[in-house]
């Protein structure tokens, strides 16, 4: 699988997603959702941000670097909570 890339061509563009989940990103957001519960996402998403901010091995020393994985993990429970509203709706 991919993962980060810095190459050019790849920049600001998916990496993830098959060529089929580029045309119907809905296929993602179901696979993501028959993988895992809106509780057990938030659970994760909470222990790594526990883990970021307040442990000894924290890739965050600085305030301002905690501050930012704060805010980046409300904004991903935001966007996880957005998709599954999302599929819900779709699913009826």
């Amino acid at each position: 699988m991919r993962s980060l890339n810095h190459h050019p061509d790849w920049h600001n563009q998916p990496l993830r997603l098959s060529e089929e989940e580029i045309k119907n990103p809905r296929l993602a957001i179901e696979t993501f959702f028959e993988s895992y519960h809106l509780q057990e996402v938030r659970q994760t998403l909470w222990n790594w941000m526990v883990e970021i901010v307040s442990s000894s091995r924290s890739i965050s020393q600085e305030g301002q670097q905690r501050n930012d994985h704060i805010y980046f993990y409300e904004k991903m429970e935001a966007l996880v909570e957005a998709a599954f509203v999302i599929n819900q709706r779709t699913d009826i």
